[in-house]
């Protein structure tokens, strides 16, 4: 059976949740529930949800306990054999689901499906998203190197996933209590274990411009310590081929040096420069150079300066 469960988490989504529900009723494949775990929500997010009168939709409220907490929840009250995830300020194209079935029938082996994703800003417009170590559209197949190509944009992101639930117990459910790369490091338990089945059809849409994304610039954010966990885990896993265990530690270093851009942007540069110092590199050391030594500019001038580096990038695309 391949019937589909749809997780959504809903915390304070009252301008976006009908949008992401009306995109998952409007697939072309009809077969399947969905579950929204309001996680404790203070708006009318669950009204918002009740006003849609749809049979396959399931209301579920918890105390408010993070998307990690509301997604496991979901998993486990869901009754199908493929666990999709959606979330409630995004939206699905009309053919997500008959992309994912046709990967699904094509690659049963695998341990998680994806399919390319837009993303959406209201300054910058749509932007197709570009992939590493990816073969160019249309192509649909295992990812070549999963942990390479998450040296690039991420190939899987949440709202454009779905993973067959026995997957879970193998690899473990979303890590509770993280706010920041807890879905990434769930990609990354599961491609040490399983294929990786990916279209590079788009099927998805990323809006970046709705409330309550857990990564705004400017803020500090937590250290992602889940994910480190994993990436240093498996960094040391002697059993993985060494081109894996390259990319995974250069992941590793990727995160370390992200929290510590974080702390810049959010005028701790002081502290950032303690952490950066703290930080034995093997891969990265020019980017550490580089933000130690941007870490002594205002952050008005850093952030000019990487908008720069943004735009003359995409001119030379």
């Amino acid at each position: 059976m391949n019937s589909v469960s749809v997780v959504i988490p809903l915390y304070n989504k009252e301008k976006h949740i009908r949008r992401a529900l009306l995109s998952a009723l409007n697939q072309t494949v009809k077969d399947f529930e969905i579950i929204v775990v309001n996680d404790g929500s203070t708006d009318k997010s669950a009204e918002a949800v009740m006003e849609i009168n749809d049979e396959r939709i399931r209301l579920v409220n918890q105390p408010n306990k993070g998307a990690s907490a509301a997604r496991n929840n979901g998993i486990r009250q869901s009754h199908n054999s493929l666990v999709a995830f959606l979330d409630a300020d995004d939206e699905w194209k009309p053919d997500f689901l008959e992309t994912i079935m046709r990967l699904r029938r094509q690659y049963p082996g695998a341990g998680l499906y994806a399919t390319a994703y837009e993303t959406s800003h209201a300054k910058s417009g749509i932007i197709k998203v570009q992939y590493r170590g990816i073969p160019p559209e249309p192509w649909e197949g295992i990812i070549p190197d999963f942990f390479d190509s998450m040296l690039g944009q991420p190939p899987v992101w949440t709202s454009a996933a779905v993973i067959p639930r026995h997957v879970f117990e193998v690899s473990g459910y979303f890590h509770e209590g993280e706010v920041l790369a807890e879905d990434v490091d769930m990609w990354c338990r599961i491609a040490l274990k399983f294929p990786v089945a990916f279209s590079t059809h788009i099927c998805a849409t990323y809006f970046l411009d709705a409330e309550n994304r857990c990564y705004v610039r400017g803020s500090i954010h937590k250290k992602a310590t889940g994910y480190l966990e994993t990436l240093n885990a498996a960094k040391n896993d002697m059993n993985l081929p060494d081109g894996a265990r390259k990319s995974i530690a250069i992941l590793k270093e990727m995160v370390e040096i992200g929290h510590a851009s974080s702390l810049i942007l959010g005028n701790a540069a002081s502290e950032a420069r303690r952490e950066l110092k703290s930080f034995k590199l093997n891969h990265l050391q020019r980017q550490k150079a580089f933000w130690f030594l941007i870490s002594f500019l205002p952050v008005k001038v850093i952030e000019f300066l990487l908008d720069f580096k943004a735009v003359i990038r995409k001119s030379v695309r």
